[in-house]
């Protein structure tokens, strides 16, 4: 493919205008203007930047050739965020913007990065000219970065779409999956950016949802690693040219852009100058070998880094690229050196494996995962999937597939590594920051400490017997039956109340003796429970399963009476499966009032903060938040009223949800306005007292 015929013409163009080298641009330009930047840039840091001028070990003399850059010390993500001395070259008057990032995988100080009216300026100017290689005048771009902050790449990635003609669309990533679905949708951009995973996770919840085909001519992938199995699905999905950027918010945010050829990314080689070394030694490396990624920015005036150190694993391309450009190469395949985990037997585990792995499984959209250390380490994932794909096999299938990866296949058969796979609660997976494979420490004490569980509604559905026992009732007295569903619905705040809102559905006061009557009969026919229709909710064993393997303790909190509620239990063969039954004829008041889990703390031996309550009705969340203790809802019980907006932390379809939900609850979440613990056990509840 020759150069006057590649899009790339438009980019080589512009960097020969930057470099103010004629065009067409050659190799020998681009090298010759590189080194005349970084003697200008080694120059001014030096004089400028008082972190710089203080290094002790820099060389006399200016560079003699690119290769005599590996002379000059290297700058580190530490340097910049302990900033003493500060790298700042300008004044402060100057800054235009100042970014904070934290530092990755730390709880050191985070890194500041300031920016110039022209650095940014030069970001927009490349995102302009390097969105050209796909964009078209006319077409409409949904850009699914942060937009609000001026600056920010959302900002500019807008701004450089005006200049070109393009209509940009805001679709801030912090909304739900399901809006961005229907702005895509409604919006029918020819191009669309955003990052790897949410991009995947909306196309195949679009694919499956039965809803209008999304189909953009074009996407852009950045700020994360794009697995050749996430491109091959984005692709087919979508039926979209797909194209990969790599960059940093630190060296001016845009870095490196794939062209037509998929080849490798194109440098922004007028601006930064990228060198591949030995990660331990700090050795430069030839193209074709894989090291550390690292950056000597030529043109930033704020914050200009000198060898900066990424923490990216890469390598640049040998030899010329199908296209013509003669601006030189990443591979696509960039990750973070330090994101690898050691296994047991020697062997260590990538995010990047297990994306290669899972994204290959058409059911799987996003995956949060975490190696939890001890005496018996476990792989713990939590995996998105559309809604229409739900079920258990999905999590059948990535065991089978993690299975096949050779760093598991070992540890995983010779039992030395557990492996847990649960399904998040919706289409996307919540993650703090950007995607990595964590690791728990061992020893760490699990949050929470331990779950409290409702019964009926929660953990099983009795609503079958419940509705006999009331009907029979009902029968007895002359009075008419109910259907299941009017049962349902009345259900939640014990019998006297499910009584009186039977008799109420006639429309007209009830008698108190014909009331009285019905709860006696009721309560003689339910008391034992008959448990003839009775059946475990979904996921309950296995999730009191998954938890006790945790290490959490397990209580169940219900105004059923203990010896009924532990019936119940022994029913399903879950009364070993959890630490301590606390019944409503335990002494303290029935729910809402928080007396009951309060109790089961005790029982426990933890705070009320340390543990979260799982119920499926009001009485439950709001006993939970009165106890000061998190509550998740789960949709579906017992009940049939609506649970989310009771104020819960987090409110899940079903108990298969549950692992993951509390991977993403922090301590404290508790429902903004709730009364202290010591207030909300005091105080008495008139609901409870006729409960």
């Amino acid at each position: 493919m020759t150069n006057e015929a590649s899009p790339m013409a438009t980019l080589d163009a512009w960097t020969a205008r930057r470099m103010a080298v004629p065009e067409p641009l050659t190799r020998r330009a681009v090298e010759d203007h590189q080194l005349a930047r970084l003697r200008e840039t080694l120059a001014f840091v030096r004089t400028a930047s008082p972190f710089y001028r203080s290094r002790a070990d820099w060389p006399d003399g200016p560079p003699a050739t690119l290769a005599d850059l590996a002379r000059f010390p290297f700058t580190t993500p530490g340097d910049l965020a302990a900033a003493a001395p500060p790298l700042l070259a300008v004044p402060q008057s100057a800054v235009a913007r100042i970014v904070t990032l934290d530092t990755s995988g730390t709880s050191g100080p985070p890194k500041r990065v300031f920016c110039t009216e022209e650095d940014l300026e030069d970001t927009v100017d490349f995102f302009h000219h390097g969105m050209a290689l796909f964009a078209r005048p006319g077409d409409r771009a949904v850009i699914a970065f942060p937009a609000r902050r001026p600056g920010g790449v959302g900002a500019g990635l807008a701004a450089a779409a005006r200049r070109l003609g393009v209509e940009p669309v805001a679709a801030e990533p912090d909304r739900p999956l399901e809006e961005l679905v229907a702005l895509l949708r409604a919006e029918r951009p020819a191009v669309v950016f955003g990052t790897p995973v949410r991009l995947l996770a909306a196309a195949r919840l679009a694919a499956s949802d039965g809803g209008p085909a999304v189909a953009p001519r074009a996407v852009l992938l950045s700020a994360d690693r794009v697995p050749a199995s996430l491109r091959d699905a984005l692709a087919g999905l979508w039926r979209c040219a797909v194209f990969a950027h790599w960059g940093m918010t630190e060296t001016g945010l845009g870095g490196a852009l794939e062209c037509a050829a998929h080849a490798g990314m194109h440098l922004r080689e007028g601006d930064l100058y990228v060198e591949v070394v030995d990660p331990d030694t700090g050795t430069p490396l030839p193209p074709g070998a894989a090291g550390e990624i690292v950056v000597t920015t030529l043109r930033r005036r704020a914050l200009p880094l000198v060898r900066y150190r990424t923490g990216d694993r890469g390598r640049l391309l040998p030899g010329p690229c199908r296209c013509g450009s003669v601006l030189r190469r990443l591979d696509g395949a960039v990750e973070r050196l330090a994101g690898a985990v050691a296994l047991p037997g020697g062997g260590a585990l990538t995010l990047a494996a297990l994306d290669e792995a899972l994204f290959g499984l058409d059911a799987v959209a996003d995956f949060g995962a975490a190696l939890e250390e001890g005496g018996r380490p476990r792989l713990s994932l939590v995996v998105a999937t559309p809604p229409a794909r739900r079920g258990r096999h999905v999590c059948a299938a990535v065991r089978d597939r993690l299975a096949g990866l050779p760093a598991l296949a070992a540890p995983l058969a010779d039992g030395s590594l557990a492996l847990e796979v649960a399904l998040a609660a919706g289409p996307a997976c919540r993650h703090d920051g950007k995607r990595r494979l964590a690791r728990r420490p061992a020893g760490a004490i699990p949050w929470p400490r331990a779950a409290l569980f409702d019964l009926d509604g929660t953990l099983v559905d009795s609503v079958g017997d419940v509705h006999a026992a009331l009907n029979e009732a009902l029968h007895a007295a002359g009075e008419p039956a109910l259907p299941l569903q009017a049962v349902r619905r009345i259900l939640g705040g014990g019998a006297r109340a499910l009584v009186e809102r039977a008799l109420a559905l006639r429309g007209v006061a009830p008698d108190p003796r014909l009331r009285e009557l019905v709860l006696a009969r009721f309560l003689a026919l339910y008391r034992p429970p008959p448990l003839r229709f009775t059946t475990l909710c979904p996921g309950a064993a296995e999730v009191l399963r998954v938890l006790a393997e945790r290490g959490v303790r397990r209580a169940v909190v219900t105004n059923k009476g203990e010896a009924d509620a532990r019936a119940v239990l022994a029913r399903f063969g879950l009364e070993a499966a959890v630490d301590t039954v606390v019944g409503g004829d335990a002494g303290p008041p029935k729910k809402p009032h928080p007396g009951l889990l309060l109790l089961a703390c005790r029982r426990l031996g933890i705070e009320p903060a340390q543990a979260v309550f799982v119920g499926d009705g009001e009485h439950d969340i709001d006993a939970a938040t009165a106890a000061g203790m998190a509550a998740v809802a789960v949709r579906g019980g017992c009940s049939a009223r609506r649970v989310d907006d009771l104020g819960a932390a987090r409110v899940i379809d079903s108990l298969w949800d549950l692992p993951a939900a509390l991977l993403s609850i922090k301590a404290g979440d508790v429902r903004p306005g709730a009364e202290s613990p010591i207030f909300a056990a005091a105080a008495p509840d008139r609901r409870a007292q006729a409960g």
